[in-house]
């Protein structure tokens, strides 16, 4: 039987996305939690998104959008997806996370130092306080009510 040169990539696809949803219940389960005041927040969800597109709409209006033959393309997009999340502080885009139900905030604590909130809650009114896991320096997942 002949397989689509496109399954491995599904597959692939697919175990990513089991991976990231292991790894963010085994961090709000088993890192040790605070407690964290947030003084001001405001949504950062989708900053990078239109940056990305910027990046990414000759590609998407091109003719030709073929990984297998083409691998410049591939590196080039994996590569503008690297940069806008390790050099730009930009995190917070991430699709799956997305689709898990999770929310990005830029949050600041009582003396004013911002910090990321990954959060499944919708935050409506600062002074709230969240019990956390610190994910990094500057990154904290809320861990429950």
């Amino acid at each position: 039987m002949h397989w689509p040169p496109w399954l491995p990539w599904i597959v692939i696809a697919v175990l990513l996305v089991v991976v990231c949803w292991l790894l963010l219940r085994y961090a709000a389960k088993n890192i040790e939690k605070s407690q964290f005041k947030v003084k001001e927040f405001e949504r950062s969800d989708k900053e990078v998104l239109a940056f990305l597109l910027t990046y990414l709409l000759p590609f998407l209006a091109s003719e030709k959008l073929e990984f297998s033959g083409e691998w410049m393309t591939g590196v080039y997009i994996l590569l503008v997806i690297f940069l806008s999340v390790s050099h730009a502080d930009a995190v917070h885009f991430n699709p799956v996370m997305g689709l898990f139900g999770y929310h990005f905030y830029a949050v600041k604590d009582g003396d004013g130092v911002p910090y990321l909130l990954i959060s499944k809650d919708t935050l409506r009114r600062p002074d709230r306080e969240l019990s956390v896991v610190r994910l990094s320096n500057s990154i904290y997942l809320q861990a429950g009510k």
